[in-house]
């Protein structure tokens, strides 16, 4: 190891941490107190790559008839194969360089792309894996390629990770970003062109192979060669010095390996065969990769895999506590115990060839045929609930036999989403049901011999009692929990088969002769779904954090709050249905892990995933398997669930300035952000008939300024889908600047225009724009003969500033008003009426004393009478 301490280094006694010195030591290590020493730091950024490499020799041209590894596609023409790399979780995807790593670790590198050709084999194979449909399907659903300009010595030029010449170019010029940010690209899979992008984003990537190369192992060397045994698939290497269990996993990641999983007796055989040699007849424990979870105490395998096999000790595992538990291997018995995790004990490591399957399976589109009366139906299965009555409940055999009766079996839950349905089926039982997993010889199987995909085992289980070795009945049976605790619903347990008696679950195929339910698929984007005392509003549109909260708050809503198991598991379903994560209302406090809902409601019930909450201040999303985890509250994810409440509209979380009016000009308006909008898209109008409605409201025609207002309108758009195809854009063509100008003549600067986008020939006075109900995408065409809804637009009012749109909300307070200012017309014609009456009688009074020497006639006065009356009245015409 290379060092470079000064004299006297390191001196520190207590530890610490290392400077470079300057000065006449310059360049020298000192060691420095780290908590109170402050200096000038370097940070450091791995390429990937050399920077300056030495030029390869040629490569060798593939030969157009090598053949490609299995999973790697090509064409008849082109010399390479190539592979797409997808997760639907986020934890899967990889940066630019982990990427690149990841292909090279295969023998492969990231895709480069020399010809139109070879693009056009490569978007023909992306259609085939993802749907070849509309592109705001796919909108945001990028690939990485290795084109970068990561070299600090290539002045910002683009550059292929393999070397390619970077002759052919395909990229997005309207997304084409020239900062020194963005360094890497991606392959958009809505418009099929490249796109730069912050080289630490969190991606799906696409490999590329010559033909006839082999696919690398993990390791080719002959050492490595002959320290790891093979068996079946995989390889392991046992450790004999000591280390606690967590030490134990790192050593094995070093070799690109996890701490050891067993899912067969003949794998166990194998490992207890090879750690009797180790042991040396001695009673030794060896770490495995068992352990359970510090979140929820759910036993875990290392590497991920499925518990479909248990060879627990007599009186093994012990009861769940507070501490995690780490399972170990006895060399003589094969059998497991569970100790403490900070035991130093022996271990053994195992790496497979075997890649794991990261992509879920497809749902059904649509479901075929439907169930018989008193069966629920579900994708493509109906499922019925038995035992509510205490003397139905029966032993496993007993149940299986009674769906058999029916011409069904016990349940087979193969995936998250058929187990979210379970769950959030079973508010109103108060019993254990049996479903159709037993073992008979230590590892778990479905009813006819299904093999074990999914599993949703519950906190200290599978725990026994452990099956026998031989024989084919089952002795060791799974039930799906009832319990209240949080904890427990929903997960499973395995029981006696043969000594307890339980409620059951029987399943069987849909009648394609039968109509099928409307519940039968996930839920739908779009549209409110009740459940128990919830309303809940889906959003799948590309949303950050806090954009998803507005969008929500838009609707009088708040993004959702999870209270119970059950809730979890209907928020699973939407999830998985629209394969994407989605936000939900819980979110850190700046800087720290202590996480709580919008909604302020108290954080009663959690689904963490195993580790988290990891990140510090940020916001959290269930992913597709239902777990929740946390990211930055910046990160754009597809999705997210609004928890429509039924009283009164939440408070808002983000406030501003100013208000909307209400009910004026026959319009309901809606706050967003700094604006008010007024949909109305029951209206089908031509642009100009557009334009003066907005104007008589005292406001314009939409105009759209970023990506989130335009996810805003888009989501309310939806809810009109059925009566316009779109609402008119306030955009008009400025022939003095060659460009388009809104409404009040500022320039678009923000576009999300269709393919194949805005052509030169759609610039003209006579072109109008509108925005799709379906896509949120912008459209060109004629002005002439088309009508469309209409989007008015009108910034937020001053409280106090007297506008058309600052007049009172409601007929009531208008009444209220008018009422106000009549009264106050009378009081000031009656104070005029006074003021004049009492001039009149002193001017009455003087020329009565003028005149007192001489009498009137009663006819005078009467004249005289009638004449200060006439003049009164008058006056109060007046």
């Amino acid at each position: 190891m290379y060092t470079h301490w000064n004299r006297d280094q390191p001196g520190y006694s207590r530890g610490g941490c290392v400077a470079l010195a300057t000065g006449s030591a310059m360049g020298l290590w000192e060691v420095k107190n780290c908590t109170s020493f402050r200096a000038r730091y370097i940070c450091r950024q791995s390429l990937g790559t050399p920077v300056t490499p030495e030029l390869p020799g040629p490569d060798p041209t593939p030969s157009l008839t090598g053949s490609c590894p299995q999973g790697w596609a090509s064409d008849p023409k082109l010399r390479y194969c190539y592979k797409v790399f997808s997760s639907e979780r986020l934890q899967d995807k990889k940066s630019w360089v982990q990427a690149q790593g990841a292909c090279q670790e295969l023998g492969a590198q990231l895709l480069s792309l020399a010809s139109y050709e070879e693009e056009h084999f490569v978007a023909n194979m992306l259609n085939k894996i993802f749907g070849e449909s509309e592109p705001e399907i796919h909108e945001q659903h990028w690939f990485w390629i290795g084109l970068n300009r990561r070299d600090p010595r290539g002045g910002q030029s683009w550059r292929w990770s393999d070397g390619l010449g970077f002759s052919y170019h395909n990229f997005d010029r309207s997304r084409h970003d020239d900062d020194d940010i963005r360094g890497c690209a991606v392959l958009d899979l809505a418009s099929l062109q490249w796109v730069a992008m912050q080289c630490d984003t969190q991606l799906d990537w696409i490999c590329k192979i010559p033909r006839g190369t082999d696919v690398r192992e993990p390791d080719d060397s002959p050492q490595g060669r002959r320290e790891w045994l093979r068996f079946q698939e995989a390889e392991y290497k046992f450790f004999e010095h000591h280390s606690t269990w967590a030490q134990a996993q790192r050593i094995c990641t070093w070799f690109q390996a996890e701490l050891t999983s067993v899912h067969s007796q003949a794998e166990l055989e194998f490992l207890g065969h090879n750690l009797q040699k180790f042991s040396r007849a001695q009673e030794q424990h060896w770490w495995i990769g068992l352990h359970t979870s510090e979140s929820d105490g759910r036993f875990r395998w290392t590497d991920g895999s499925i518990i479909n096999f248990i060879s627990w000790a007599p009186g093994k595992p012990r009861p769940v506590g507070k501490d995690k538990k780490c399972v170990y291997m006895t060399a003589s018995r094969e059998d497991w115990g569970d100790q403490r995790c900070l035991t130093a004990l022996p271990y053994i490591c195992k790496r497979s060839n075997v890649t794991k399957e990261t992509q879920p399976p497809d749902l059904p589109t649509t479901a075929l045929g439907g169930c018989p009366s008193g069966w629920i139906q579900f994708l493509n299965k109906c499922f019925q609930v038995q035992g509510q009555d205490p003397q139905s409940r029966v032993k496993w055999s007993e149940a299986q036999f009674s769906c058999e009766q029916q011409e069904a079996q016990l349940v087979t839950i193969t995936n998250p989403l058929e187990q979210a349905f379970i769950t959030a089926s079973l508010p109103n039982v108060t019993f254990d049901l049996w479903i159709g997993l037993h073992a008979s010889q230590r590892d778990f199987q479905w009813v006819e011999q299904e093999p074990l995909m999914y599993a949703n085992w519950a906190p200290g289980e599978p725990s026994g009692p452990s099956p026998a070795p031989s024989g084919n009945k089952p002795t060791s049976c799974a039930v799906v929990l009832h319990s209240p605790s949080a904890h427990f619903t929903g997960r499973w347990d395995d029981r006696s088969c043969t000594e307890e008696t339980h409620g059951f679950i029987c399943q069987k195929g849909t009648d394609p002769s039968l109509s099928p339910s409307p519940a039968a698929l996930p839920p739908a984007p779009g549209t409110e779904l009740s459940y128990l005392n919830g309303t809940f509003r889906l959003l799948q549109k590309p949303l950050r954090w806090h954009d998803a909260l507005l969008l929500c708050e838009s609707r009088n809503a708040s993004l959702a709050y999870v209270p119970d198991p059950y809730t979890q598991a209907f928020l699973t379903q939407a999830a998985r249905g629209l394969r994407t994560p989605l936000w939900i209302g819980l979110a850190g406090e700046e800087g720290s892990r202590r996480y709580s809902w919008v909604s302020e409601e108290p954080l009663n019930y959690v689904g963490w995933q195993d580790g988290e909450p990891q990140q510090p201040g940020g916001c959290t999303y269930v992913d597709v398997d239902g777990a929740w985890h946390t990211t930055s509250c910046d990160t754009k994810l597809q999705g997210a669930v609004c928890g429509v409440s039924s009283g009164p509209p939440p408070p808002r979380r983000i406030s501003y300035h100013g208000s909307c009016p209400q009910g004026l000009a026959d319009s309901a308006w809606i706050p967003f952000r700094e604006h008010c909008y007024s949909f109305h898209m029951e209206l089908l109008l031509g642009h100009k008939e557009a334009r003066q409605r907005c104007q008589r409201a005292g406001g314009a025609v939409l105009s759209i300024l970023d990506e989130m207002e335009n996810v805003f309108v888009w989501e309310h758009l939806q809810s009109y889908e059925g009566q316009s195809r779109g609402a008119w854009l306030g955009m008009n063509f400025n022939p003095k600047g060659g460009t388009l100008v809104w409404q009040d003549n500022t320039a678009v600067n923000y576009s999300n225009w269709g393919p194949p986008g805005l052509g030169p020939s759609m610039l003209s006075h006579n072109s109008c724009y509108w925005i799709q109900s379906n896509s949120g995408l912008w459209r060109p065409g004629a002005c002439t003969n088309v009508t469309m809804g209409v989007v008015c637009k009108l910034p937020r009012a001053e409280q106090s500033s007297f506008s058309p749109s600052a007049l009172p909300e409601n007929p009531a307070a208008l009444v209220v008003v008018l009422m106000a200012v009549l009264l106050l017309l009378a009081l000031l014609t009656a104070a005029l009426i006074l003021y004049r009456r009492r001039q009149s009688i002193e001017r009455g009074a003087f020329e009565g004393a003028r005149y007192s020497r001489s009498s009137s006639s009663p006819t005078e006065a009467t004249e005289k009478n009638i004449l200060v009356s006439d003049m009164e009245m008058n006056e109060q015409q007046e």
